[in-house]
């Protein structure tokens, strides 16, 4: 009786390990899940927190999409404004760090949740910024295909960043 218990259960183990491998999406999903994690998280290491945009084409595909908070898509290949964009809270924000608080990868999708600080030089939504400690929350959703940022979504809390600002 024991002998066939124990082949019963090598039959279910062998069973078990012949599922996983002819199914491989579940641990290749979340090793791709892993990777794009990475990825996300050097961009905003090695080119956003240095403002190093000179280094974007490392990490974006040739023409990606960035879907703008006032529901506009636009593709780089066409229109330059994500990195002018860049350039006008590099210029009005110098020292902006993003401190990236959660991140969340399932399959080609990548979430992140941040914390932007920093100090506002310059006018920002009509309201001046003479040298202003900001705090400000801001999530950003990527979609990636061979290690490149395919599409770029993100929601800036406007009021809390514009509440800083408007602190005496």
């Amino acid at each position: 009786m024991m002998a066939n218990q124990s082949i019963l259960l090598i039959r279910i183990i062998a069973l078990i390990i012949v599922c996983f491998h002819s199914f491989p999406s579940f641990s290749q999903q979340r090793s791709s899940s892993n990777a794009n994690k990475k990825v996300i998280t050097r961009y905003f290491d090695e080119v956003i927190n240095p403002q190093e945009l000179n280094r974007m084409a490392e990490f974006f595909s040739q023409d990606y999409i960035w879907h703008q908070m006032n529901g506009i898509d636009v593709r780089s290949s066409q229109d330059s404004s994500h990195i002018s964009t860049l350039r006008w809270l590099f210029t009005a924000i110098p020292d902006i760090h993003y401190a990236i608080d959660h991140v969340i990868a399932e399959g080609d999708m990548v979430a992140l949740n941040t914390t932007a600080t920093g100090t506002a030089m310059s006018e920002m939504f009509g309201l001046p910024a003479a040298q202003k400690k900001v705090r400000f929350k801001q999530m950003f959703f990527f979609r990636l295909k061979n290690n490149k940022i395919t599409e770029e979504w993100e929601v800036v809390d406007l009021e809390g960043l514009k509440a800083e600002l408007a602190k005496q």
